[in-house]
């Protein structure tokens, strides 16, 4: 259950701190060119998903374990 608990917190502090990264990298210091956006924007939009699946399958991994005890 903490684990949990603490699993969810990180991800929405990982979260928060990447969306502000990515704003602060796009806005400051980026070219303000439409095709330097277009690439970008994607690409920091998908990549977030990775480390939020290995804690994903960190947080189900004990509870898959806590699960298949109880019923043995």
């Amino acid at each position: 259950m903490i684990k949990n608990l603490i699993g969810y917190l990180l991800f929405f502090i990982f979260l928060s701190l990447y969306a502000a990264l990515v704003i602060t990298i796009g806005t400051d210091w980026l070219p303000d060119h439409p095709v330097v956006h277009l690439l970008y924007y994607p690409f920091v939009g998908l990549i977030w998903i990775y480390p939020v699946i290995k804690v994903m399958f960190w947080l189900k991994r004990k509870r898959d374990r806590l699960e298949n005890d109880g019923t043995n």
